[in-house]
């Protein structure tokens, strides 16, 4: 008598349910965990003669998921930061992914682009001073002298992420659309901060390998695909005010022809005028302050005390002073914005003066010629 023999297919347990005796939790966006042992097996139910019989179970099949080194760093300026001639501590922010599956050490630097394209459009063309790049310690986002002071980025959880900042000094002798443009670049380091080494031997199912899985960034210099590091460009941009000063003389009086086509002789009045100009396209001048020494003029012409009124020897029109109109301030140091001789010996010096982009201001004195 022939027995039938009916064997069902084996309800293969889902890989990595049964772990140590426990449940592994649903794996991050970064993937399952690195180090972690997956072991699993098959069971095989059968019948024989219509008869179930007891089913076999396989052996247990064991692995360990091995390493996947990842990273991203993505800058979190929307456009270039916009600094001033002379600026200190000026930052470029970035945000570091650890995009792995293990905890691991990052270290950072800033890389200066060479006259390249710069992030956020046109052509970088100086490079900033006390360049530094610093780990947001308590993590607020902005850059706090004195708190964070960390230069590297330890224990990175996978899916953890830190802000990163490069801070740096522009030269005073900037102008209006230089650009110095940065890379952060990051490379992924272990946990005691050496150097990591992808494994290019044949997999082991029993310990754990390394793979570098990142792609390019921004610097293609200095960062490849598969190399565990990752880079992001960001940019300063200057714009500051661009002033221009313009000194005249004009007669207004002499001894023998009063006002009428008045000549520059001894005794006659001369007014001089100095114009500032804030051109266009830049930003506010403010505490503007101007200064006209006549120390070395002092045997040749003489400050008229009472050019505009009594006691009131200098003129100012400014924007932001009187709105707009033309004003007479006193020789003293007193409330108003200018003085003669008190800030400086035998100097006019008027202060107080803001210049929006495109505004002009004028200052007005008189002198009598010796």
């Amino acid at each position: 008598m022939k027995h039938s023999i009916n064997i069902s297919r084996g309800l293969i347990v889902l890989a990595g349910l049964l772990m140590a005796g426990g449940v592994i939790t649903e794996a991050s966006a970064a993937g399952t965990a690195s180090g972690t042992t997956i072991s699993n097996s098959a069971t095989v139910g059968y019948q024989v003669g219509g008869v179930s019989q007891t089913a076999v179970n396989s052996n247990t099949a064991t692995f360990v998921v091995d390493t996947k080194i990842d990273l991203t760093v993505a800058t979190t300026d929307a456009a270039a930061v916009i600094v001033t001639p002379g600026a200190t501590a000026q930052v470029l922010t970035f945000t570091v992914t650890n995009t792995g599956n293990a905890t691991q050490d990052f270290n950072l630097s800033s890389i200066a682009v060479n006259g390249g394209a710069a992030a956020f459009g046109g052509t970088d063309n100086f490079d900033a001073t006390g360049v530094n790049v610093y780990v947001d310690s308590n993590g607020n986002g902005t850059y706090d002298a004195g708190t964070d002071t960390a230069t590297s980025i330890d224990d990175l959880v996978a899916d953890g992420s830190a802000t990163v900042f490069i801070v740096a000094d522009i030269p005073t002798v900037q102008v209006t659309g230089d650009i110095a443009s940065y890379h952060l670049l990051v490379e992924a380091r272990a946990t005691d901060g050496s150097a990591l080494t992808e494994t290019t031997a044949a997999d082991t199912a029993g310990s754990v390998d390394i793979v570098f899985a990142d792609g390019q960034g921004s610097d293609a210099t200095n960062d490849a695909s598969r190399d565990a590091k990752h880079s992001s460009q960001s940019d300063y941009e200057v714009l500051t005010a661009a002033l221009t000063v313009t000194k005249s003389s004009a007669v207004i009086s002499d001894p023998f022809n009063g006002t009428t086509n008045p000549k520059r002789i001894p005794g006659a009045v001369v007014e001089y005028t100095i114009q500032i100009d804030n051109a266009a396209g830049g930003t506010t001048a403010d505490n503007v302050v101007v200064s006209d020494d006549l120390t070395a003029e002092a045997a040749t012409i003489a400050f008229k005390t009472d050019g505009y009124a009594a006691g009131q020897g200098i003129q100012v029109t400014a924007p932001n002073i009187n709105g707009g109109v033309a004003t007479n301030l006193t020789n003293a140091s007193d409330t108003d914005q200018g003085d003669y001789g008190a800030t400086a010996a035998n100097t006019v010096t008027v202060n107080g003066i803001t210049l929006n982009a495109g505004q002009s201001a004028t200052v007005k004195f008189q002198v009598t010629i010796q």
